[in-house]
């Protein structure tokens, strides 16, 4: 680090280390991903550009199904489509072994598009249209997750139309908090997801009452996303172990399967090291030492002792079968001195990125220059027309200038202020000859990017690509063009 960034101990996260060990490496000085140049792909495809890693892909899958499995047998990974529903990367999660999770009647034309069979697939969400039903139902996927009585007349509605019998598993809140952030949450009644006991007595009632169209398959619990404590996990075994035998005892039939959720937490940088500098609640969020071994300890095996070899569990993961699996790369287009700091401007922003909207981290790599070790601390912004246009946490920062300007004592609590209010440190540290034209790539960016992309300020999406075997790349997903800016207009 520069000498400039020596001074300041809690305003970047380090660069060094960043490789990972036969995927993100260095030739040349310059980023390769699975010994395929970056640079290259960029003057091949352009800029934005996403890349995903097929062997990244199925090395997720292989862990958890291997962990998962040695715990208990009778194990399904459905695969939360949400976090990324591109045809390419479902289609190499299904042949590596996984199931899938949809959330729409969309992402149900998705799975079938990427050949998924119906009993495959289970559905969740929390306003489910009679439209969607109507497919699900008279294509008899495995399970249909009801997160409400009234979704769940209307399941039974449905059915009763079309005469068929739809398999349902009932969500509950077992009031457990967990999530890296608040609106990640899911697990309490504060959020907006789930059934109370009551409700699902009500509900299983219900159930029992129409049994030519409704088949109870399974209970239902999900906690949150980048869960990194420990001790939820074991609270959600201990609630789903008490209460299976709860609802057991209602039931005519034996339960078919207990669905886990996901929410299995993943790292964002390479190495711990990289937040030795930084304050510790940022490492919190992003860093975590909860692998796939440590939750098939912690959370399937309990299930398992407690419940049986013949139940089966079902486990939702999402952003940990994907985030670590692409790369997106933008390139510096402008740059200026502001406060000291060099300030980068890149062609990729939110609204190729959204996370980055709520302050999320993603770490970064001079792809053009990536063995250089001089550094500097300086600022990433994207080219939108939106102050909130940032690689750091803009509104955050407001917030706690505004406190301090209101209430000028609250200044001895800065530390505190910055860990409930900031999602990541304020600047970066990159090479300190970064200019413009350079290649930036930020780090796993696989989950929910394709997913919450937009053209926003008629800038057009990003293309992506997948790097295969044989040090080969081909486009899973094009470029829009002019035209497309077009495409819903009825003028």
């Amino acid at each position: 680090m520069s000498n400039n960034a020596s001074t300041i101990m809690n305003d970047a996260v380090a660069l060094h280390p960043w490789q990972r060990a036969n995927h993100l490496t260095s030739h040349n000085n310059q980023l390769m991903i699975d010994g395929v140049n970056t640079c290259d792909l960029v003057e091949q495809y352009g800029s934005p550009l996403y890349v995903f890693s097929e062997a990244k892909l199925r090395e997720n899958a292989t862990e958890i199904l291997t962990n998962f499995r040695q715990a208990h047998p009778n194990t399904t990974v459905c695969f939360a489509s949400k976090a990324n529903s591109n045809i390419t990367v479902l289609q190499v999660l299904r042949e590596a072994g996984l199931s899938i999770e949809i959330n729409s009647g969309g992402e149900f034309l998705k799975a079938q598009t990427a050949g998924y069979a119906p009993q495959t697939i289970v559905f969740n969400g929390v306003a489910k249209l009679r439209s969607e039903l109507e497919l699900v139902i008279a294509a008899d996927i495995k399970a249909i997750n009801v997160d409400s009585l009234s979704e769940l007349e209307r399941i039974l509605s449905v059915a009763q139309a079309i005469d068929n019998c739809a398999n349902v598993t009932l969500r509950i809140i077992p009031e457990i908090k967990a999530g890296a952030v608040a609106g990640w949450e899911t697990g309490t009644s504060s959020s907006k997801f789930g059934m109370t006991r009551e409700e699902q007595i009500t509900a299983i009632a219900l159930i029992n009452e129409h049994s030519d169209h409704l088949t109870m398959t399974g209970i239902h619990v999900h906690i949150g996303t980048q869960v990194n404590d420990a001790s939820a996990y074991q609270k959600q075994a201990e609630f789903l172990i008490a209460y299976a035998q709860e609802v057991s005892e209602l039931l005519p039939y034996p339960l078919k399967h207990i669905n886990l959720g996901g929410g299995y937490p993943k790292n964002y940088s390479s190495s711990a090291e990289n937040w030795n500098n930084v304050s510790p609640h940022y490492r919190d969020n992003y860093r975590t030492d909860i692998g796939f071994d440590a939750i098939a300890d912690i959370l399937i095996k309990p299930v398992a002792n407690a419940l049986g070899s013949n139940i089966e569990i079902i486990v939702e993961p999402g952003r940990s079968m994907v985030s670590d699996t692409a790369i997106l790369l933008t390139t510096i287009e402008a740059s200026k001195t502001r406060q000291q700091n060099s300030v980068f401007y890149l062609d990729a922003g939110y609204s190729v990125l959204f996370d980055i909207f709520s302050g999320w981290y993603f770490h970064m790599v001079n792809a053009s220059k990536s063995d250089d070790t001089a550094t500097q601390l300086c600022r990433m912004v994207g080219p939108l027309c939106d102050s909130s246009d940032t690689f750091h946490d803009i509104e955050g920062e407001g917030r706690i200038k505004s406190l301090l300007a209101m209430m000028p004592g609250l200044s001895e609590q800065r530390a505190t202020l910055e860990k409930v209010l900031l999602q990541q440190p304020s600047l970066r540290e990159l090479p300190s000859n970064t200019q413009t034209g350079d290649i930036i790539a930020l780090l796993d960016t696989g989950a929910y990017g394709l997913e919450m992309m937009n053209q926003y300020c008629g800038r057009q999406a990003a293309a992506a690509v997948i790097v295969g075997s044989q040090q080969s790349s081909r486009l899973i997903r094009r470029r829009a063009t002019a035209d497309d800016l077009l495409h819903f207009d009825v003028y």
